[in-house]
């Protein structure tokens, strides 16, 4: 059998409709802006948490998922949905995503409940265990280390690119193979 291998001039880098999710430092020992400083070892939340917009409850943006607590604090990964439906959600989301990919809101706040805390002789608050329940995109945090550390845009394929795909399987000139684990590229096989 004569078969001619070639590999695709394009990346496949998602099928899904332009997740938009970054990630940063949630809270860490650090002591804010008014003096109080989290112990990250004694913060219990559940996974998945609101995120919001600005810490307004009423504008709930998105969802979080916060990591295993460490000395170092607590990281997260956060997601704002893509929302394809005219109206007030879909502008609120729209406005959260540009503020963050264009650079202007770069930092986060957790809202949480104390459990366990005592004062400190310099007028903060050594919060030794709290309950988080929601994470803000915020353009000043308390904390000046809960920042976002990296965005990840998933634009979708082009509609064309994915017609010329199916296009060219159908016909038979390209069967598509899974990612190659080194480039990611999709390997395609010409008969």
């Amino acid at each position: 059998m004569n078969e001619t291998r070639g590999y695709s001039a394009f990346q496949v880098k998602a099928v899904d409709e332009g997740a938009r999710r970054f990630t940063g430092w949630a809270t860490t020992p650090a002591t804010d802006r008014v003096g109080d400083t989290i112990n990250s070892l004694g913060a219990t939340f559940q996974n998945p948490v609101i995120l919001l917009h600005q810490h307004r409850h009423d504008r709930p943006i998105g969802r979080a998922m916060l990591k295993k607590p460490t000395a170092k604090g607590i990281e997260f990964e956060a997601e704002i949905p893509n929302v394809s439906t005219p109206g007030e959600f879909k502008d609120r989301v729209d406005l959260a995503w540009d503020e963050i990919r264009h650079g202007v809101v770069r930092a986060v706040s957790i809202g949480f409940r104390p459990i366990k805390y005592v004062h400190k002789d310099d007028g903060g608050i050594d919060f030794q265990e709290i309950e988080i329940y929601e994470l803000s995109t915020v353009s000043v945090p308390a904390l000046p280390e809960a920042v976002i550390t990296s965005i990840k845009s998933m634009e979708p394929i082009s509609a064309d690119v994915v017609r010329m795909i199916a296009e060219s399987e159908r016909k038979g000139s390209v069967k598509l193979l899974p990612p190659t684990p080194r480039s990611g590229a999709v390997p395609l096989i010409r008969n």
